[in-house]
């Protein structure tokens, strides 16, 4: 009986943990540079606004190192495979046409507790300047 009811409140705790997770997603976003080469890449975890003004994407919204730089990305491809090694999946890409200006998203999720645990290990440049200044 003492077995039973140990197994029943250990099944218990496991399918609580199991249910405590949700999805989190994230958008990486691309638009052609203005006047050079390359994709201005930002992300967005729905937290903040990532148009600035003048229909541009907000350097605010990029992937920074522990030192605040930017890290850059190739290509989308090259910003995937940053955020799949960092745990997440991919799930859909589209373009869209914001201010005239083509706009590819990429959009990715992960299961955790939490915002905050599942971006660990990720930091904007946004995030950075409130933990840095």
């Amino acid at each position: 009986m003492r077995r039973f009811v140990l197994l029943l409140v250990l099944s218990i705790i496991y399918a609580t943990s199991i249910f405590a997770q949700q999805k989190y997603f994230c958008e990486i976003k691309g638009a052609e540079k203005e006047l050079s080469s390359g994709l201005k890449i930002v992300f967005d975890f729905g937290k903040n606004p990532v148009y600035g003004g003048l229909s541009t994407l907000k350097r605010k919204q990029k992937i920074v190192d522990d030192k605040g730089e930017v890290i850059p990305f190739n290509s989308m491809v090259d910003a995937g495979n940053y955020l799949s090694g960092k745990g997440w999946t991919f799930v859909q890409a589209y373009t869209s046409v914001y201010g005239g200006q083509a706009i590819n998203h990429w959009i990715f999720f992960k299961e955790s507790d939490s915002i905050e645990k599942a971006c660990e290990g990720i930091v904007t440049r946004e995030m950075y300047e409130k933990t840095h200044k």
